[in-house]
């Protein structure tokens, strides 16, 4: 675990936080039940979301607890690549949140998942461009 960074934790810790959000927390609130992200009504948008999230955590992984191991890369860098797929992961989340636009059926996972979202594209971005997420001295 030392191989792992202040940088990596957050990214590795919103990426999950994110896939635990469409699978559990409710999204969308009916009257008496709720539907995390990933069911009906359009589940197929948050599951494909789940996955790129978890693929942003799984190649984080790989990169920093087997370094010898080569992935392909999009962009020219791991860093790159991981944007990349936290914009894939953003673009599910705003494609479910389209087809579903109805401001009083919307659940806390769906406001933790747009913030989580966000989130994770920012900090992936930053790093992307070789650029702390915080400019906080680590201790």
């Amino acid at each position: 675990m030392d191989a792992l960074k202040r940088d990596d934790w957050l990214v590795g810790g919103v990426s999950l936080l994110l896939a635990i959000d469409l699978l559990f927390l409710p999204w969308f609130s009916f009257y008496v039940f709720s539907v995390s992200g990933t069911d009906a009504p359009d589940g197929w948008a948050g599951i494909l979301a789940v996955l790129a999230s978890l693929a942003v955590l799984g190649d984080l992984l790989v990169e920093r607890l087997s370094p010898q191991t080569t992935l392909p890369n999009f962009g020219g860098s791991r860093t790159a690549t991981r944007f990349r797929l936290s914009v894939v992961a953003a673009v599910f989340v705003a494609i479910k949140f389209v087809f579903n636009i109805h401001f009083s059926y919307f659940g806390v996972g769906f406001w933790a998942g747009v913030i989580l979202t966000a989130v994770l594209v920012f900090v992936t971005y930053r790093l992307s461009q070789d650029r702390p997420v915080l400019n906080i001295a680590s201790s």
